[in-house]
């Protein structure tokens, strides 16, 4: 359990995220605006930098912007779709952005932040973790998802089992990323060739001869990356991870234990109270099933489809929420996928005002993914309502739905397994009523907040950082008036 601190002065706080509001809003980015409000009703001053992709170079002079959200300062970098400021490549650039790392200095300088609060890293990079190691500033990292431990962030497979990280070797990251950039042909090939071999390609491509010829440079690049990122990583103060599932892998990874801080995320209940009267559902009415989150292949919506149009001619509804214009090929695959079936409906998008409202006319929430995932936002909010979740059986997502307790878990890609869990709670109308009693509080963002600001409290109060005992100067360490 984190206790408040006790530095008694108010603090400024710099977060960054890999996108923002309000032209981004799924888990990572709610949840960093949710932090930022409640910091600011603590008393801090908050700023968020964030990141938006340009498609053209960015001059040094242009990349950066702000704007106004809802009274929050947000600094804006826009991260170059070619590489620049003497980047070798755009893979270097994904985890190394010189031009990033220059921006952070022109930030740190006009805001004089007393702790960086890094939510993620993409499209910025960890080059801002070394600034922030130059500039002693206590530094604190929220592991939303597998970034650091993957150029996909998914750590999984091309045929959606789970991977166990980088090798060392830089083998299978290669394979991998050449094929979920497009490179399949490639991919297959390597695939087909024996790891020594690969890594013997890998070797040259390292090698003067060949290091700075296009794809090489890539490959080179692609290999340096865990051990960049590992040592960034260990640069970090304090990590704060959601799951029992991330705490494990990111020190299998080599992040220090003594970094880690176990703290699951906290969510925003506009109303707490609002619990679903139960029963809802009566054996005549369909079982409405909701699916709420990011229209994305790797959510595994289209497992979703599949497992409800399996199941002909049951009462049932399925209910999508999601934008289909941010991937817009997929959203157009699933609608051909529940073309011809009434039960199925795609609603868009809706603020967080109206999540009571959805939660209240949906009977189960379904988290199909075919991924780790890192206990999503939404199965929280979930049970914040009193609404069961049927998810896939992953690490992370099992850590808070318990079978047969608050949920069902299935096997992750399994159509008529999930199916079947869908069927059951058809059959038997009173395992919704039990599930729903048995769901579990979520922590509120105002508790999240308060937790996070113990952390920079205790890291500025010990006057040293936590790995080699180097003198910590913030940008005002002393109360303000």
């Amino acid at each position: 359990m984190l206790a408040r601190g006790t530095i008694g002065w108010d603090l400024r706080i710099l977060l960054t995220v890999h996108q923002f509001l309000p032209e981004q809003f799924a888990g990572t980015e709610t949840l960093t605006y949710w932090t930022a409000r409640e910091l600011r009703a603590l008393g801090h001053e908050v700023r968020v930098l964030t990141a938006r992709l340009s498609e053209r170079s960015t001059a040094a002079e242009a990349c950066l912007d702000t704007y106004e959200y809802e009274g929050l300062r947000v600094y804006r970098f826009h991260c170059a779709g070619v590489p620049t400021v003497g980047q070798r490549n755009l893979v270097e650039a994904e985890y190394n952005n010189h031009l990033a790392a220059r921006t952070l200095q022109e930030v740190l300088a006009e805001y004089r932040p007393d702790v960086v609060h890094f939510f993620h890293l993409a499209r910025l990079s960890a080059s801002l973790v070394e600034i922030c190691r130059r500039s002693r500033l206590p530094t604190v990292l929220t592991a939303t998802d597998f970034w650091f431990l993957c150029p996909t962030t998914q750590l999984r497979l091309p045929d959606n089992s789970p991977c166990r990280g980088p090798d060392g070797s830089g083998v299978n990251c290669l394979r991998h990323f050449l094929y979920w950039t497009g490179r399949s042909r490639l991919a297959s090939v390597l695939t087909a060739l024996p790891d020594a071999m690969v890594a013997a390609v890998i070797s040259a491509c390292r090698s003067k001869a060949l290091g700075k010829i296009g794809l090489a440079a890539g490959v080179q690049a692609l290999a340096d990356r865990p051990r960049y990122l590992h040592a960034r990583l260990n640069e970090v103060d304090r990590v704060l991870v959601p799951t029992r599932l991330m705490e494990r892998l990111l020190t299998s990874y080599g992040l220090e234990r003594s970094k880690a801080v176990y703290c699951p995320f906290g969510i925003e209940v506009r109303e707490p109270s609002h619990r679903r009267d139960l029963p809802l559902r009566r054996p005549e009415e369909p079982l409405r099933v909701g699916f709420i989150g990011t229209l994305v292949e790797h959510k595994g919506v289209h497992i979703l489809i599949a497992a409800v149009r399996q199941i002909a001619g049951q009462p049932i509804a399925l209910q999508i929420y999601g934008r289909p214009e941010d991937f817009p090929d997929y959203a157009a695959q699933l609608r051909a996928q529940a073309a011809g079936d009434e039960r199925i409906g795609f609603l868009g998008t809706f603020s967080v005002e109206r999540i009571g409202e959805v939660f209240a006319g949906i009977d189960v929430l379904v988290v199909p993914s075919l991924w780790y995932e890192n206990t999503p936002l939404v199965v929280y909010s979930a049970q914040a309502f009193g609404c069961p979740v049927v998810a896939a059986d992953f690490e992370g997502l099992s850590e808070v739905v318990v079978h047969g307790d608050n949920g069902l878990l299935f096997a992750a890609g399994d159509v008529n397994a999930l199916a079947r869990s869908l069927e059951r709670l058809i059959r038997e109308p009173d395992l919704l009523a039990r599930l729903s009693r048995s769901a579990r509080p979520p922590k509120p963002i105002a508790r999240y907040a308060a937790e996070c600001v113990a952390v920079y409290d205790e890291l500025i109060a010990s006057g040293r950082r936590s790995s080699a005992g180097d003198s910590l100067t913030t940008g005002n360490p002393s109360p303000r008036q």
